[in-house]
């Protein structure tokens, strides 16, 4: 049974600014605030959970609840969570530190927080802004990585792998050691306006002497624009960015619970990041990078890729529901834009998926020179194109620096 005066809050916290959102027992949200960061390891625990309780207290203002009002529930989904013991012992020392808060707390992942914002049963978020993460969230509660690892181990398809990718081929190309595909001579011009070097050696302080991933980061967009004007190297690049984001999913595949390909749109895929405003030039090397490719890959049937269409708050606040034992109301659909969609030709018994491996692998040749065969449909649901031939959709557009 509903019960309008309770009160529910969730926050999506990361390591530059918070939101927080309150919602009372009938689903309606009453309050929406944005405030500073809320990364425990950037400010430690004791002030991270000071900035989170003015934040509750700020936005009961918004709402005209009494400053003496204790929530039901309370979700917190941080960036930097990612251990489970930790995230316990936030939990114990803000009910100690703050026990009028809230009657009930959890603390998760930022990236939990997105898929609970756009999945009722699990699915799969991929993150890909200065760096890049995925996460698998099964119906059955358990959950599965991929990368998150920081810009020296991993971050594939992220915008400072991107832009480092960019230039160590312009550095490879002038020590001839490989010969790119393309001709380099925009992707240069952008290169070195963004570090104003007037040769090489300039980048040298950049990486050595005043590094800054963001600086490496921003790159990313440029780099995007080069693609938007037909110039086939940067298109390349980006392409090869998108199969690194394909091959998080590739990755998680051999774990994907059956129940997720049930629904009409198969496999849910959050993206979230900066580098998904690239994906015109980022698709054919994503859905390349999602076939199977090492021995226990599975075949996706089908998946839908999906943009959040509000903070991630909300689904820290159902998470905060759903801790208290209380079914707030929700529209998933609301939540999200879909803008993509692929299905596998294949028949396949979604049943047996969990026991099918894989008996073919993608040609590594055909991708590294820029053509593959995905031998599937794509739909993309933001323009109502449909992609593909009687074998699958082709990258041969990305020799002009086209998505086609």
């Amino acid at each position: 049974m509903l019960n309008a005066d309770l009160i529910f809050g969730g926050v999506e916290g990361g390591g530059t600014h918070s939101w927080i959102v309150l919602m009372d027992g009938n689903g309606e949200k009453i309050a929406e605030l944005e405030g500073p960061a809320t990364n425990f390891w950037l400010m430690g625990m004791d002030e991270c959970l000071e900035r989170i309780n003015k934040l509750v207290q700020d936005a009961k203002e918004i709402a005209g609840l009494s400053p003496d009002t204790v929530m039901e529930a309370l979700g917190l989904c941080l960036s930097g969570c990612e251990d489970n013991d930790s995230n316990r012992k936030m939990e114990a020392t803000l009910m100690e530190q703050y026990p009028k808060l809230t009657k009930h707390v959890v603390v998760a992942s930022d990236t939990q927080g997105s898929i609970a914002t756009a999945c009722q049963n699990g699915g799969i978020v991929l993150i890909s802004g200065t760096g890049s993460n995925a996460l698998l969230l099964n119906p059955d509660g358990k959950t599965f990585r991929c990368g998150g690892w920081g810009h020296m181990l991993g971050d594939e398809g992220g915008a400072y792998w991107i832009a480092a990718r960019a230039v160590k081929l312009l550095f490879d190309e002038e020590d001839n050691l490989t010969d790119p595909p393309f001709c380099t001579a925009k992707l240069r011009k952008i290169v070195y306006n963004h570090f104003d070097l007037k040769d090489r050696f300039g980048m040298l302080h950049h990486v050595y002497i005043s590094f800054q991933k963001s600086k490496f980061a921003s790159l990313t967009a440029k780099i995007s624009e080069g693609a938007s004007q037909g110039d086939a190297m940067c298109a390349r690049i980006l392409y090869d960015a998108g199969y690194a984001l394909g091959r998080h999913i590739a990755a998680l595949s051999r774990n994907v619970h059956k129940d997720l390909y049930a629904s009409e749109t198969g496999l849910q895929i959050v993206c979230s990041g900066s580098v998904w405003k690239s994906w015109d030039y980022m698709r054919k090397g994503f859905v390349a990078g999602v076939q199977p490719n090492c021995k226990k890959d599975r075949i996706i049937p089908k998946f839908t890729l999906l943009r959040l269409a509000v903070t991630s708050a909300l689904g820290a606040t159902y998470l905060g529901a759903q801790k208290a034992c209380y079914d707030i109301p929700r529209d998933y659909s609301k939540n999200v834009n879909p803008f993509f969609k692929y299905i596998h030709p294949v028949p396949l018994n979604v049943s047996s998926l969990p026991f099918k491996t894989v008996s073919k692998s993608i040609n590594a040749n055909n991708h590294e020179n820029g053509h593959i065969c995905s031998n599937g449909a794509a739909i993309d649901i933001a323009n109502g194109q449909i992609n593909g031939t009687e074998n699958g959709i082709h990258s041969n557009g990305i020799a002009n620096g086209r998505s086609t």
